[in-house]
């Protein structure tokens, strides 16, 4: 469109702006199948709604815990939270508390440090029940003396 048949237009009254594509302005079944994918092979995974804005249609962002994220159009809040009531999982409005910091972490390439049962020391008490008895508590601790 050039200048002339926006004048054009402009003169007449007529907005030309044109209206999100029928592709992401809902969701389709394969957009809902990559969602549950997502979902079902990874940990901690919580979803934030984006709001609508003059590009983009609204929007599910699903985080998972080491930060990886997925983001998909869907048709409106209602077919977000019942996704989300669906797969159990929780659903956060991204304009009110923001996005989560591993997010950026994980586009950065900084991966959560994760703790291995075998690097903690062992629990007190433990070290001498090798003898596989129930072990007595450890005693209270002293009264303090005046």
């Amino acid at each position: 469109m050039g200048f002339s048949d926006r004048m054009r237009a402009w003169f007449k009254g007529e907005n030309k702006r044109a209206a999100p594509s029928p592709s992401t302005d809902k969701a389709s079944r394969a957009t809902v199948k990559e969602l549950e994918g997502f979902v079902q092979s990874r940990a901690g995974v919580e979803a934030y709604l984006e709001p609508k804005t003059a590009i983009y249609s609204t929007t599910l962002l699903l985080v998972a815990d080491d930060g990886e994220y997925l983001r998909r159009p869907v048709k409106d809040r209602g077919q977000a939270s019942e996704f989300c009531r669906r797969t159990n999982v929780p659903l956060y409005d991204a304009a009110k508390v923001g996005y989560p910091r591993r997010m950026k972490d994980y586009d950065r390439g900084v991966r959560p440090r994760r703790v291995n049962l075998d690097d903690l020391p062992p629990w007190p008490g433990d070290a001498d029940d090798a003898g596989g008895g129930p072990s007595s508590p450890p005693p209270p601790p002293a009264a303090p003396r005046d």
